[in-house]
C-alpha cells in the first residue's frame, strides 16, 4: 500500500476489543490475559503517536483502550451491533447479514443501521482531530466491519468460522476473522478513506 504523502491528512487505528472473561455477565470485564494482550498491542510503534481515544461503553472495549494509557473517552455509537432474538438461527444467519445488510432480528439492528450510527461517531471524531494527528478508536468486530461496509467490500468465507475477506479499491486488507485487538489502520483525507492496511 503506498500512503499518500503528510498534509492533511488523518490516521484512525480501529480495533477490535481484548479478550474478555468467559461466563461473567451480559457486560464482561476483560480476562487477566486479554489485559496482557491489550499491553503488549499497545507497545508495539503503530501505537506510539496517538492524540486521541475513543471506545465503545461496553467494559471490555473500555477497559482495552484504557491499557494505552490515555483518557478514553465512550461513545454509545461504537457499541456492538445488537443482534436481537436468534432464537432457533445458526451459522447461515451470519452469512445473510452481510448478503441483506438491512435485515435484522425482532429487537435488533441492521448491519446498515450499525454502519449509519458507526460512521456518524467517527466523522464526528475526524471533525475534532486535527489534520495530521491520529486517534485510535476501539469497538467490536461486527460493528467494525459494519463501517468498512461503507467504502470497503465485504465477503463472507466462512459463516461457520466467522470468516470474512475486507477489499479496499480492488485490494485485500483483512482477510480471515478479526482477531482480539486487531483491526485496520485508515487514513482520511477529509470524510473519504484513501488508505487502508491491516493492523
Amino acid at each position: 500500500m503506498h500512503w499518500p504523502g503528510p498534509g492533511k491528512v488523518k490516521t484512525l487505528l480501529v480495533l477490535r476489543h481484548s479478550l474478555p472473561q468467559k461466563g461473567v455477565g451480559a457486560d464482561p470485564p476483560l480476562s487477566p490475559e486479554g489485559l496482557v494482550l491489550a499491553r503488549q498491542r499497545f507497545q508495539t510503534a503503530s501505537f506510539a503517536q496517538v492524540d486521541a481515544v475513543y471506545a465503545s461503553p461496553a467494559l471490555r472495549a473500555l477497559q482495552t483502550a484504557q491499557q494505552l494509557g490515555r483518557p478514553v473517552y465512550p461513545d454509545i455509537r461504537l457499541a456492538e451491533r445488537r443482534t436481537g432474538d436468534t432464537t432457533g438461527q445458526d451459522a447461515s444467519f451470519w452469512a445473510h447479514q452481510y448478503a441483506a445488510p438491512d435485515f435484522k432480528n425482532p429487537d435488533g439492528e441492521s448491519l446498515n443501521e450499525t454502519r449509519v450510527r458507526m460512521t456518524a461517531c467517527i466523522r464526528e471524531i475526524l471533525a475534532n482531530l486535527p489534520d495530521g494527528q491520529t486517534a485510535l478508536i476501539v469497538t467490536h468486530a461486527t460493528a467494525l466491519c459494519s463501517w468498512l461496509m461503507g467504502f470497503c467490500e465485504v465477503t463472507v468465507l466462512d459463516a461457520e468460522r466467522k470468516l470474512r475477506r475486507v477489499t479496499f479499491q480492488g485490494e485485500a486488507v483483512l482477510e480471515g476473522a478479526i482477531e482480539p485487538v486487531g483491526g485496520v489502520e485508515v487514513r482520511v483525507e477529509g470524510n473519504e478513506p484513501v488508505g487502508i492496511v491491516s493492523l
